[in-house]
């Protein structure tokens, strides 16, 4: 054995805790860092040479010292997955619930603004009119309250026209921000790619990868997986968002579809932001997802039978000037379209809001009973409490109070649901962070482990050096 051998395997003891020493300031250094994954330092033993002639001179031979094998990242790749899918359903139902609240504000109901205020209002006019049928100050009140009847319900149809524009633009910069995190993951899979060819692993890079990938999971639905070869890939259902170096994007075209830049083919998210955005959009109430669309379908529903059964008693009826068969309102098709925008465009009609308009409110039922006759305004009155087979057999206030209802069942759900998640994404990712988070109280000890392994290695030097100082210098001295 070398007479050298005792300043080697000191040497490699102060390299090694040296070593750690930084690894350990590193981590905390990082300790507030967003993504940032705590690292070990690997040591293992050098083993004693096999060399012939290596032995000591009893035949023995000891090993020589210690070795850093690398610097490990402490992360639970289970727990990862776990996240990121939790994370993706979050973001579905934040999505959702801040939608539906939105359309709740918009309906706003219970209010004085709201459908059923204004519809209570214009039946009262109506009342009142029962009461004095030969009234223009009365009459007028009943074009007002229509006109004001008419004017909400366009003014909550055009928010929510505005409300689904606003999601047409947030899809347009969410596909953009799965573009860029793509992009930037791609980059980061080049290079460390390119510095794990030197054997080493590149935990500072993966740590900003797995960020990305964290950030993005809230977006949309992702898998991902690293193969043999450490190539890293990005899944949304099936297809390849990210594959090694290559980045594929996604646009929006000019139907509101997401598709793949490259293939042409639709994106079908099952999770995440996006999902909850065109949910939103899309829902119509089929599959039981109800949306923007079920909320304006059914706005129009309201409009055209409202119209509808009350132009068919109000045609029915006599105005003060003996004219018949005019329509209070000027929705006039005799078969539901339900691709028309009845909601949007309800109003009274020219022939109510023209100059001599209030003389065509048909109060009466016949023209001989003019002026003080009420019988057809009662039966206006009457059609309040009517069921009509065009909103599933249920009144006028029914119908509504369905609506409201059935809106506020939709976003207690979604926000009770987003509660669950983020209580769910808070849980795993402190379970996460149990694992691969700093703990400062653990890393003052290691530091201080690590300075009694150094002070003790530099001492075993110190020792050394004068044993050979000894040996050289002093043997054989009287």
């Amino acid at each position: 054995m070398s007479t050298f051998q005792g300043l080697e395997i000191a040497k490699t003891g102060l390299f090694a805790s040296q070593q750690a020493l930084n690894l350990t300031g590193h981590n905390i250094s990082n300790a507030n860092t967003p993504g940032y994954t705590r690292q070990v330092i690997d040591l293992s033993a050098i083993a004693p040479p096999t060399t012939y002639g290596m032995a000591d001179q009893w035949g023995k031979a000891i090993g020589g010292g210690v070795n850093v094998d690398g610097y490990r990242q402490i992360r639970d790749q289970f727990l990862d997955q776990q996240y990121r899918r939790e994370n993706t359903t979050l973001g579905e139902w934040e999505t959702k619930s801040d939608t539906l609240s939105a359309i709740e504000g918009i309906l706003n109901e219970p209010s004085n603004t709201g459908i059923t205020t204004v519809l209570d209002n214009f039946f009262n006019s109506l009342q009142d009119l029962s009461k004095n049928p030969e009234s223009l100050e009365v009459r007028a009140e009943v074009r007002e309250n229509g006109i004001s009847l008419t004017d909400t319900i366009n003014t909550i149809y055009q928010h929510l026209d505005d409300q689904e524009n606003q999601i047409n633009s947030t899809i347009q910069s969410r596909v953009q921000e799965i573009n860029s995190y793509a992009d930037q993951i791609s980059e980061l899979n080049n290079e460390i790619y390119r510095f794990e060819l030197t054997g080493q692993t590149a935990n500072d890079l993966r740590d900003q990868r797995n960020l990305l990938v964290d950030k993005l999971s809230e977006i949309v639905n992702i898998n991902t997986y690293e193969d043999s070869n450490k190539n890293f890939r990005v899944d949304i259902s099936g297809q390849a968002l990210v594959d090694g170096n290559s980045a594929y994007t996604m646009s929006v075209d000019n139907t509101g579809t997401i598709k793949w830049d490259l293939a042409g083919t639709p994106v079908n998210p099952t999770g995440g932001i996006l999902k909850g955005l065109l949910d939103m959009r899309d829902g119509d109430g089929t599959n039981g997802v109800k949306g923007i669309p079920y909320y304006k379908q059914q706005l129009n529903q309201f409009a055209y039978n409202l119209a509808t059964v009350f132009n068919a008693q109000h045609a029915a009826g006599y105005g003060l000037d003996g004219s018949t068969n005019i329509n209070f309102f000027n929705i006039t098709d005799t078969t539901y379209n339900p691709t028309a925008e009845y909601a949007k465009n309800i109003q009274v009609s020219s022939d109510i809001l023209a100059d001599d308009g209030l003389q065509k409110i048909a109060a009466a039922s016949s023209a001989s009973s003019l002026p003080g006759d009420n019988t057809n305004v009662l039966n206006l009155i009457a059609l309040r409490d009517t069921k009509i087979s065009g909103l599933n057999n249920g009144t006028l206030d029914d119908f509504i109070s369905s609506l409201i209802s059935n809106l506020g069942v939709d976003a207690q759900q979604a926000n009770q649901m987003q509660t669950n998640q983020s209580t769910m994404v808070k849980q795993v990712d402190y379970n996460r962070q149990s694992v691969s988070g700093v703990s400062l109280d653990e890393e003052m000890a290691n530091m201080l482990k690590y300075q009694k392994s150094y002070e003790a290695s530099a001492r075993m030097i110190t020792v050394m050096d004068e044993l050979l100082d000894t040996l050289i210098n002093k043997m054989g001295v009287t």
